[in-house]
Order: C-alpha cells, then structure tokens, then sequence
C-alpha cells in the first residue's frame, strides 16, 4: 500500500479545501515546484495533483505541472477539469501518468472513446461520495447513483484504477469512515486509492489493519498541517 501526497493547485498556489468548497481554500505554498520537491525527498514516488482552477472553470495550471515534470523527475496522476480528449491526450504526452475523469466520467461515449485514445491504464476514475452516492460537478450536485453500482459499471470496461474520496470527510481532518471502505472490499481485479479525513498515524494504522487490499491512501491536509510527516506514514505502511 502506498502513501500518496495530494497537491492541489489554485491560482498557481497549493491550497487545500474544506469539503470541496472554493471559498474554505486556504493557501499552503506560492511555490507549488518546492512543495513537490520537499515531498519527493521526503520518500513520494508519486504526486496527486489537482488542477483546482480547471475544475473550477477558472482558468488552469498546466504551466505548474510543467514545471513539476521537468523539474522534480516524479510520477504525477493529474486531474481537475479533464473534460475533453484533447486536454487528457495533451496532459499524457506531457509525461503524466494517469488522467483522473470525475464527472466526465459517467459520459459513456467520452469515456469509451478516450480508452481507445490512451488506453484504460491510463485513466483513472475519481469517485467522489456523500451518503454512498456519486457527486458530480466539483461536488455541488448530488446523483442517485450508488458508487458500488458505478464502480460495477465501469469496471466492465477494463478500467483498473478507483479513487473513493469521501467528501463529507475531506479536508476535515476528522477521521475516516471504514465501514463504507470495507465494502470495497469486494472488487478484486481493482486498483482502489482512497481520500478524505485522514487526520493522524492512527487513521493509517486503522488502515493498514483493516483494508489492507487498498492500493494506496491519498494525503493531504494531514501533511500540511503537520500532523504527521510524509516519511513517518511511509515507514509505518511499510513496517
């Protein structure tokens, strides 16, 4: 199981939310190329990068993650606002390692289309959850649609990689809700990253204990708050 740092990129600044909310943003870092750096010498062998400003229709930060690729020689999983071929096809040949599909992902004949395009392995599906159901639009409309069924779905077409963030939980830094996480439990052939809540050590070792099968944990707020050291959570999944 790994431990994977989450950046997520306003304006140029790493910021982190609360819930998914705009207005809850709270600036970490001017320099998005340090915080990278620091994390990748802190043990990360792999960035979590969220383009706030596309999701947000508020411009981009393609030159960021440029620099990112360039500069700190990392593996980086970027989404935010990746609604059309074109933008995913541009962040791949860019050198980024998977494109994360939010709400574009329960268009059918995009997601279909984009397989054939870049290929599954390359797409990764960001589940976003409130009371076991999808969320969509930057987390501002609510679906009927239960996130096992989805998963289900989409699974059948050949994609492999899950995120199952809770957004009730993130950016709270309140713990994280592992009856719902266990129920994951049952999708086998699945690489299932998860988010949202983790505030301590104990969160992880809940974690390493009793969802073992997960591939890897998505932190964020927990670092920059300094509740525990990247490296610290790193020794302790791996010990």
């Amino acid at each position: 199981m790994m431990i994977i740092p989450a950046i997520d990129l306003l304006d140029g600044k790493v910021v982190r939310l609360t819930q998914g909310k705009l207005n809850t943003a709270k600036i970490y870092s001017h320099t998005p190329i340090d915080v990278a750096k620091n994390l990748k010498e802190e043990g990360a062998e792999l960035l979590h990068i969220i383009d706030l400003s596309a999701a947000f229709d508020k411009g981009d930060n393609i030159f960021v993650i440029e620099e990112i690729l360039s500069k700190v020689k990392i593996k980086i999983q970027v989404g935010g606002g990746i609604r059309t071929i074109k933008k995913a096809k541009k962040l791949i040949k860019m050198g980024v390692e998977r494109v994360i599909l939010g709400t574009k992902s329960l268009d059918e004949a995009f997601l279909d289309k984009l397989c054939k395009e870049i290929g599954s392995q390359r797409i990764m599906i960001s589940t976003d959850v409130k009371n076991e159901n999808i969320v969509i639009k930057g987390w501002r409309k609510e679906t009927k649609l239960s996130v096992f069924d989805f998963i289900k779905k989409i699974s059948k077409k050949g994609l492999k990689w899950i995120i199952y963030t809770d957004i009730l939980k993130d950016g709270t830094l309140s713990g994280i809700d592992l009856e719902n996480i266990k129920k994951l439990s049952g999708f086998k052939n699945l690489n299932i990253l998860i988010s949202g809540g983790i505030s301590c050590l104990e969160d992880l070792m809940k974690i390493k204990a009793e969802v073992s099968f997960l591939w890897a944990v998505i932190v964020g707020k927990a670092i920059y708050e300094n509740r525990f050291s990247l490296k610290e959570a790193i020794n302790l999944l791996k010990n």
